[in-house]
């Protein structure tokens, strides 16, 4: 009796069968579609079990129960209890349907809603079986197709459909009132017998057809709307290169972070950092190449800080907030890696840290954990500090102190020139064969009347960063101008100086040259005393530039002189290639005085004295030193320390 009943209900019911089959095809190929063999097999079979007619047959037993105890044909609670009994299993399926895909929240009920829709909608206007069949299939697939670019979105995106329920909601609001619509007629329960006149049917059919429409107007708009914002949001907080998150992200979201971990006493950092050799990668090796440098960057430092937040700012630059614990470790295996990455030169990743908690101890500081950037400023202050022999730099209250003189610097060049806190010094020059000093090399100090007596570093750095250092070099020369129109009032004889001209003054965007020239006509200033002084490490870049300045010095009748030759890779190159009237040999030799450092200078020497150029050795302390070079014939040297002296 049961076995014939069932038989009777399948074959009345058969469109939802064929249905369920699509159903658990369109299952695989959106969810399945690489999975091994068997378990495509598995998930099509408890797909199609979970499919519209299971769900209808578990709502007519239900019905024929609760039927069977009261009775309600033809009455308001009838329809009630119809619809009830139609969508509870439904409800029921759909969170079956969403264990067999393996993908909690709406996506299993918004693809479960397409094809109930489709099966109500058909049941609702069609006249016969095999037109309900037809039906049901053309337009479960035509729903299906027509949302194919939002179904792909909730299955591969990490989208926010996944987690939020109003969608969820929307879409079962839908599926209860187009059931309702469907159970009006009471088609399904009934097994197609129609109790209500045609005329009622035909409207109930055109009242369901509407409210299909709407729904695939309402949640096509909805994607729309979500999927733009979507969009919107991870242009915003993601990067567009990299897996990493932007710079944006960091700063609202680190704050979340940091107050977590403070509950957990859990220590963070900030870290900004720096791939050094990484410039000509694009253009020898294309942006690609360059790109997926990047991205490997930002997936390695993902796969050891999973807990933190990793970020890139510009260029080659990343920086985020990390646990501190164990955090050397891993950014010496972060380096490792990118350097094995290398096409060329060896990439270095140089990374600047500063830990939060340091900053907590500071008395000066008054951190605001929901402002960020400073800290990251911070971080980015040490990774100032860093270099090829050590690539992590900690903040600290050292650099911190730098950092302020750094700013300070920058901010009171032009009052330090005007209230003359840089005051020259001069470093004799010895003529060995004379035994007499001949000239000086002028040197500026900055004497501050905060921080007192600046060493190079603090001052000449961040002004030749900031190509500024140029107003410290004109100053020397003004300074010697005024020293000569002393020396001149009093009928007195002064020596040459050699001052140092830096690289950056030929780029700073002001014409030194011509600077140079009113400073001499102001002080009618001889040309035999002032010579020019550039650095061999300041030749390396722009050749030509360099070449332009050296004949542009000379043709104003200024000797030119190559400071601290040596200390660069291709000393020989630049003897063949710049015409320098001097050559000063750079003091390490001096420093290192053994047997292969006095071979190398008496090679300088001998070359030097072939081409016509006059030698000055640095870093003369001792009389071993002055007699070296007496005997190799160099023609003046340096005489240490330095003395505040008039020339």
């Amino acid at each position: 009796m049961l076995i014939q009943w069932i038989q009777t209900f399948l074959l009345r019911n058969y469109s939802d069968i064929i249905q369920g089959l699509v159903f658990a095809l369109i299952t695989i190929i959106l969810f399945f579609k690489k999975a091994s063999r068997k378990t495509q097999v598995i998930k099509f079979i408890l797909s199609f079990f979970v499919a519209f007619q299971t769900a209808e047959f578990i709502s007519y037993i239900l019905y024929q129960q609760v039927t069977s105890l009261f009775s309600l044909t033809g009455t308001l609670y009838d329809f009630l209890v119809a619809t009830v009994c139609l969508l509870l299993p439904i409800f029921l399926m759909i969170d079956l349907y969403r264990k067999v895909i393996g993908i909690q929240g709406p996506v299993g009920t918004f693809i479960y809603t397409l094809f109930f829709n489709a099966n109500c909608l058909a049941m609702l206007i069609a006249m016969t079986t095999m037109q309900r069949m037809l039906i049901t299939v053309v337009l479960s697939l035509l729903l299906v197709f027509f949302f194919r670019e939002e179904i792909q979105y909730i299955v591969e995106e990490k989208s926010m459909l996944r987690m939020d329920r109003r969608f969820q909601w929307t879409a079962m609001t839908f599926m209860i009132l187009i059931g309702a619509e469907a159970e009006l007629p009471r088609i399904v329960i009934n097994g197609g017998v129609d109790d209500v006149t045609n005329q009622l049917a035909y409207a109930v059919a055109i009242v369901g057809s509407l409210l299909v429409l709407m729904f695939i107007i309402f949640m096509k708009f909805n994607f729309f709307a979500i999927m733009k914002y979507e969009n919107y949001i991870r242009n915003h907080d993601d990067d567009r290169i990299t897996n990493a998150k932007s710079l944006a992200y960091l700063l609202e979201n680190g704050a979340i972070m940091v107050k977590n971990a403070s509950v957990k006493h859990q220590e963070l950092a900030i870290f900004y950092s720096n791939i050094d050799h990484f410039r000509d990668i694009n253009i020898l090796h294309g942006y690609d190449a360059g790109n997926n440098i990047l991205k490997k960057t930002a997936d390695y430092m993902i796969a050891e800080f999973p807990e933190g937040i990793i970020g890139r700012t510009s260029g080659t630059h990343f920086t985020g907030i990390v646990p501190l614990a164990g955090a050397m470790q891993k950014f010496a295996s972060i380096s490792r890696k990118i350097e094995e990455l290398s096409i060329d030169e060896s990439l270095i990743l140089q990374i600047g840290v500063c830990p939060l908690k340091y900053l907590e101890t500071m008395d000066h500081h008054q951190v605001d954990y929901n402002n960020l950037a400073p800290i990251v400023d911070l971080a980015a202050t040490a990774l100032r500090y860093t270099s090829p022999k050590s690539p992590v730099k900690f903040y600290d209250e050292a650099m911190r102190k730098n950092e302020e003189i750094r700013l300070h610097v920058l901010a009171h060049i032009d009052q330090a020139v005007k209230e003359n806190w840089l005051q020259n010094y001069y470093q004799p020059l010895v003529d060995i064969k004379q035994h007499k000093i001949v000239s000086y090399e002028a040197l500026s100090r900055w004497i501050d009347p905060v921080y007192g007596f600046l060493t190079p570093d603090q001052f000449i750095i961040p002004l030749e960063n900031a190509r500024m250092i140029y107003k410290v070099d004109l100053q020397v020369l003004y300074h010697y101008g005024q020293f000569l129109s002393k020396m001149h009032n009093l009928h007195q004889e002064a020596l040459p100086i050699s001052f140092n001209i830096s690289r950056t003054d030929l780029e700073s965007g002001i014409d030194i040259y011509t600077e140079i020239q009113q400073i001499i006509n102001t002080y009618h200033i001889p040309k035999s005393l002032i010579h020019v002084e550039i650095t061999e490490t300041a030749i390396n870049g722009d050749s030509k530039l360099m070449k332009q300045a050296l004949q542009q010095f000379h043709a104003m009748g200024l000797e030119v002189w190559m400071d601290d030759f040596g200390s660069g890779y291709s000393s020989l190159n630049v003897l063949k290639d710049y015409h320098f009237d001097v050559i000063k040999i750079d003091m390490e030799f001096m420093r290192k005085f053994d047997d292969r450092s006095k071979t190398i200078v008496r090679s300088i020497c001998e070359m030097a004295q072939s081409l016509h150029i006059r030698t000055v050795a640095e870093g003369v302390e001792t009389k071993e030193h002055y007699d070296f070079l007496k005997e190799v014939g160099v023609y003046i040297c340096s005489r240490l320390p330095f003395l505040k002296a008039s020339p």
